[in-house]
This record gives structure tokens, C-alpha cells and sequence, in this order.
């Protein structure tokens, strides 16, 4: 037998009804001082690595003695024929796969392997000797049949197990490839936070007359969702950040907690009036671009408007700090890019508007002096410098 496991640290807890000799000798045997010895401080000190090691010897010399009997029995005909491979299904079916992640595809794909093969050797134990007998006839007699079946079935379960190999591969590729190209995520404390701005006027304006719901994404602290509100609009608003949507909250403005994407995904078909894009969307990544403009062409009604506030890409590389400028997943894209993408999805686009800081020089009037060639210079300096670095770009859905 294995030797007894390292006695543990803590106390023994008494169990109710019970006396203390009923306890194990060494257990009675110990004193408050050797129990205080083996006891953690209050520094909580683990234990030490010998402990661990004892304890993993034991549970080894434990659970090679569980297969040494197990093997015995199995010899001895102690273990009724079928009934190991009856337990293995039983806890195959009700067993939870317990890993997680690419651990637990392994294990899962370590079950198909383990179940494509079947046996034929039929039980042939029986309380009447006549039925025992009767039994290993048939089996003998039709073993020609089942092994000619059963041949063809083992071949087809380990080609499917095979195929199954060759996807779980992939995938692990595929996931590490994924890896490699994911984004840190960017601190909260430096991503710009929308709020009222140059551009709601403009965003109200071309809102007026919408009926269904107004879907303001990114609203921060809710202040175009209160304008939207105050000119009749039934507007509200999502953002991931609990923290910048408490002054909307403390206003009782309806505004969600919840990313833009992810929102629209439950919002059915053709249930939106509007829908007002900022903040996030210029620095997604390229497939979660997509994702949000198909979500937006199927979640808008028919006529519906997408109100799309952006910085320029020069602007943004002016203007933001640079953990953001370095960590972003993605880059604003140019108005007419969007123009492009929205023209693409059945979106009838009209001009921006252009707005925010601009830095460009205005042209001299012709009764100044070489008027000509001083503005030729302006217009040189200007394309230099970067003009106005927001844009606001406003579509209907046609179709």
C-alpha cells in the first residue's frame, strides 16, 4: 500500500457526532504545538515544493495501484463482460468536456478517436449453459459477416477521424495567424470622448422628420442624443464605457452600455430610422468595417439616413495623442472612401460637410500688391497644411 499522504496544514475539522477517539492515532496523537508547527502563518506561506512532491507521488502510487487491481480483476473475470465499455460511453454521454479553448478541441477530437473503432466480440455469458453455447454459435457463425460490415465502417470512422485532424490543424494555424495581428486594446483615458461638437447641428438638421428610432453609437456623454431629444427625435444611445455614459445616465437619458456592433446584431431588421456613427468607427479594423456597414444597410428602413462623423486622416495624425495613434487597429478613412463604400451598398450619399480646425491660409484680395504671386504661394502652403480635419457625411438607404 502507499505510504499516507503529507498530513495537511490546517486543523482537522470535527465531524458533527462524532468523538475524538474515533479519530486516526496520528491524528489524536498530534499536539496543539505540532499542529501550530505545521500550520501557515499569517502570512500566508504556501507550501513548499518537497510537500508538493510528496503529494504528487502518493496520488501516482495511488492510481497505479487502483490499475494493478483493476488489471487483476479484469483477469480474474471478476468484471462482467461489456461493462467497461458500457461505463466509457456512460461517461463519455454525461461527463462535461472541462478544458477550454484549443485544449479542449484536442480533448474533444481525443474522444472521436477513441470511439471509431467497433468491436465485434459479442458477450457470450449466459446462466444456462445451453445459452452460453447457443451464443458463441452465432457470434462464430455470422463473425465472417460482421467482420466484413464492421471492416468498412472502421475505415470510413478513422478517415472522418483523419479529416477531423487535418480541420483542427487549420484551425490552430488559422488562430495563430489571428494572434499575431491583434491589436492591444487602446486605454480608455486617451480615447477622444464625443460630445456636443461642431457637427450636431448639422447631424439634428438632417435627422428632421425621422419617425422610427434614432441609434446615436459611441454618444460618450450623451450630448447629441439630448439634442436629437430636444428636437423631437426618439433617439438613444450605446457606448462601451460604463464610466463616460454616467452623465447621460444621471440625465435619464436612454443610453446602453453596450459596443455598436454587438448592439446591432439584436436590433431587427429594418428597425432603425437613423443611425449616427461616430468615435470608434475611424480606427476599426477592416473586417469590422464591414461588419458594421452590413449591419447598418439591413438594420436601416428603407429610407432610412446614416449620419457618419469622421476626422481626416491628417487630421488625426495631428490631432490625437500618440498611444492612440500607435495602438489604434485602424486609420480614418477619407470622405470619399466612404462615399465609395456607402454608394457600394445601396446608400445615396450627399456632400460632406466639412468642419473643425482648419489651418489653412486664406488668399489675399486681388488689390494687393503681386497679389497673383503671393496667392500662388498661399495655394502652395496649402497643400501642405491640413485643411478642415473633420467631415460629416450624411446617406439614405434607396434599396
Amino acid at each position: 500500500m502507499p505510504t499516507s499522504p503529507p498530513t495537511p496544514s490546517s486543523d482537522t475539522p470535527e465531524v458533527p457526532g462524532s468523538s475524538p477517539a474515533a479519530a486516526p492515532d496520528d491524528v489524536a496523537a498530534s499536539t496543539p504545538d505540532d499542529v501550530a508547527a505545521s500550520t501557515p502563518d499569517a502570512g500566508g506561506v504556501a507550501d513548499t515544493t518537497d510537500d508538493v512532491a510528496a503529494r504528487v507521488r502518493y496520488l501516482d502510487e495511488v492510481m497505479a495501484e487502483i490499475d494493478a487491481e483493476v488489471r487483476r480483476r479484469r483477469a480474474s473475470g471478476d468484471l462482467p463482460a461489456g461493462l467497461e465499455a458500457e461505463l466509457d460511453e456512460l461517461f463519455l454521454e454525461f461527463s462535461p468536456v472541462g478544458l477550454q479553448g484549443r485544449a479542449r478541441l484536442r480533448e474533444t477530437l481525443a474522444l472521436v478517436d477513441g470511439s471509431a473503432y467497433v468491436d465485434i466480440a459479442v458477450p457470450t455469458a449466459s446462466n444456462m449453459a445451453v445459452g452460453a453455447y447457443v451464443k458463441r454459435l452465432i457470434r462464430k457463425g455470422l463473425g465472417w459477416y460482421m467482420n466484413f460490415v464492421v471492416a468498412q465502417i472502421v475505415k470510413f470512422a478513422w478517415s472522418v477521424s483523419r479529416m477531423f485532424h487535418v480541420v483542427v490543424d487549420h484551425i490552430e494555424d488559422l488562430e495563430a495567424a489571428v494572434e499575431t495581428h491583434r491589436s492591444p486594446d487602446l486605454p480608455l483615458e486617451v480615447v477622444p470622448t464625443p460630445g456636443a461638437a461642431w457637427w450636431a447641428g448639422a447631424a439634428v438638421d438632417a435627422l428632421v422628420g425621422v419617425t422610427d428610432r434614432v441609434l446615436v453609437a459611441d454618444c460618450g456623454d450623451g450630448a447629441l442624443v439630448d439634442a436629437l431629444g430636444a428636437a423631437g427625435l426618439d433617439a438613444y444611445g450605446v457606448d462601451p464605457s460604463d464610466l463616460v455614459l454616467e452623465p447621460a445616465l444621471a440625465r435619464g437619458l436612454d443610453v446602453r452600455a453596450e459596443g455598436t456592433v454587438a448592439h446591432l446584431e439584436v436590433v431587427a431588421a429594418e428597425a432603425l430610422g437613423a443611425v449616427v456613427l461616430t468615435g470608434s468607427v475611424q480606427w476599426l479594423r477592416p473586417n469590422e468595417r464591414e461588419r458594421l456597414l452590413d449591419l447598418v444597410g439591413t438594420r436601416l428602413a428603407v429610407g432610412g439616413r446614416l449620419v457618419l462623423h469622421s476626422t481626416t486622416p491628417e487630421g488625426w495624425a495631428a490631432s490625437v495623442p500618440p498611444v492612440v495613434r500607435d495602438l489604434a487597429p485602424g486609420r480614418p478613412l477619407h470622405a470619399e472612401t466612404w462615399e465609395h463604400l456607402l454608394g457600394t451598398r445601396g446608400f445615396a450619399v450627399a456632400a460632406p460637410v466639412r468642419g473643425g480646425t482648419d489651418r489653412s491660409l486664406a488668399r489675399v484680395g486681388t488689390g494687393t500688391a503681386d497679389a497673383d504671386t503671393v496667392n500662388a504661394a498661399i495655394d502652395a502652403l496649402n497643400q501642405l497644411l491640413p485643411g478642415p480635419t473633420e467631415y460629416l457625411v450624411v446617406a439614405t438607404r434607396e434599396r
